[in-house]
């Protein structure tokens, strides 16, 4: 912090720096920031977990309007395009549509019960079983 010291002012001292380091003005630089932050919560409120940029993409279509996200779970769902339609303007509202009805339950697995191991589902159907013995008694 010594050799910064407008990051201890206040956080627009970040501000300054990503600026110089990106070399950029500070307008740029704070739209820049303010669509990374915006990215990142978009994709938390789809995905339930933090974006990670070596699994992770983003896509912008071919004219830069919008953006989308892949991932794993996006590509085991059967989605091999981008999900999600964001505005790239950071003055646009995002609206539901934009996040075309995937949430993070979108991405669970609802047949998880064919993918269990017999062990497991013995013991499921073991604790229902001992369950509605001491409903029952």
């Amino acid at each position: 912090m010594e050799s910064a010291p407008e990051l201890r002012d206040t956080a627009y001292g970040w501000l300054s720096v990503a600026s110089q380091a990106m070399e950029v003005s500070k307008p740029t630089a704070s739209r820049d920031l303010a669509l990374v932050r915006r990215i990142h919560r978009q994709f938390v409120r789809m995905f339930g977990r933090p974006f990670n940029p070596e699994r992770d993409r983003v896509v912008w279509s071919w004219n830069y309007d919008y953006y989308g996200f892949i991932t794993a779970e996006s590509k085991r769902a059967g989605y091999p395009k981008p999900v999600g339609r964001f505005p790239f303007d950071t003055r646009k509202q995002e609206t539901e549509e934009s996040h075309q009805g995937f949430n993070q339950l979108s991405w669970q697995n609802s047949n998880f019960i064919s993918q269990m191991s017999t062990r497991d589902l013995i013991r499921a159907l073991g604790w229902s079983v001992d369950r509605l013995a001491r409903l029952r008694s």
